[in-house]
Formats: structure tokens, sequence, C-alpha cells
């Protein structure tokens, strides 16, 4: 009940966020897709459990939005289009995992802003995340869901068979090379390495 209650006060700074981040992403990509989404209630419990020293009030994602353009020079131009606007909501902090990729291969910006107002404070304060990817970057995370669902791993939080946390951050790199972006740490630096090294594991895990 109280999970619940915190995710519903988080629709109003959402719907908010996601109007915004739709008006701007048509500035940078005439194609760009929107999408906002609450973190189910099975995810916030097992991200409870996973970090236990953490407090609700702690958690950045209980609410998001996200916006895919074409490519990640797009990324990068539609955060440095947040950099340089008035936004009055607070910036909490960015990850970068475009120029500091996950382990896991996962890559994208993620701005985390408080939602401000000077008319109603009763939302303020209130953590709202917008995630940027390309549309590369976002096939690669849907991905990682899609078969950690088939095979009921949870890839999507790097716990899994070793094989298959292996394959996404090989592809990771592979994307990144195509993105000319830094490569995923702990991978090979040799183009024809990660291929190779690729190729087995997607013949090993009858992958296609």
């Amino acid at each position: 009940q109280i999970i619940n209650n915190w995710r519903s006060a988080h629709s109003f700074p959402l719907n908010t966020f996601q109007v915004t981040l739709r008006r701007k992403g048509r500035e940078i990509d005439p194609n760009c897709l929107v999408a906002q989404r609450l973190k189910r209630l099975s995810s916030i419990t097992q991200k409870l459990i996973r970090f236990p020293t953490m407090n609700l009030s702690q958690m950045q994602d209980i609410e998001g939005c996200r916006a895919i353009v074409q490519n990640a020079r797009l990324v990068r131009k539609f955060s440095d289009l947040y950099e340089k606007s008035d936004l009055k909501h607070r910036l909490d902090h960015v990850d970068d995992y475009i120029d500091l990729p996950r382990d896991s291969g996962y890559r994208g910006i993620h701005r985390i802003h408080r939602y401000y107002s000077d008319k109603n404070d009763s939302h303020n304060g209130l953590k709202i995340e917008m995630q940027l990817r390309s549309q590369i970057q976002h096939v690669w995370a849907t991905a990682v869901e899609t078969v950690g669902t088939f095979v009921r791993q949870a890839l999507k939080s790097s716990q899994g068979e070793k094989e298959w946390l292996r394959f996404f951050a090989l592809v990771g790199s592979a994307i990144a090379i195509r993105e000319k972006t830094p490569l995923v740490p702990n991978t090979p630096g040799e183009e024809r390495l990660l291929l190779k090294e690729l190729r087995d594991y997607s013949k090993n895990l009858d992958v296609v």
C-alpha cells in the first residue's frame, strides 16, 4: 500500500516531464519515440531486496519517461538541449552510459530531475528519470528483457547465466563500434577478436 501510494504521487510530475520530452524530442528528431511508465510493483520489491540499505524515497526510477532517437549523436544533442534550457525542475544528476557504458553492455543517457512548481508545491522534490537512447541502444535493451523472459532469468538486473550476460556485453561493444563510442568494459578492444568471441557465443547459445 505504501509503495502504491508513492508510485501514484509521481503520476502528475511524470506527465509534466513527458509532455516536455515529447516537445523537445520533435526538435531533435521528427521521428522521436516517447513513452512513459510506472515501475512495476514486483520490480520495486526486487530492487529493495537487492539493495537492502536503499529507502523507497531514494529510488530514482519509480516513474520515468524515455525518448528514442535515430542515433547516438542525436542522443547527445538531446541531452545538451536540456543542459541549455531554462527548465525550472532541478537537475539531480546525469548518468552517461554512452561515454561510460555499464559492464552489462547497457548504453544510453539518464537524466534525473526533481520536480518543482512555484504554484503548487505538493509534488516538489519528487524524482523523475528521463532515459535517452538511440534506436539500436533501445533494441539492445529490449532484447535483454525479451531473452530474460524466455530463459526466466533477471538478465536486465545482471543476474543469470554468465554466458548470456557475456553475450549481451559483447553485443553492446559491437554496437558501440558501429556508433563510434567507447566500448563496454572488459570486452576485446580489437574488433576482430570481439566479433570472433561474439560469433562463438551466438553459436553456443543458439541465439538466432
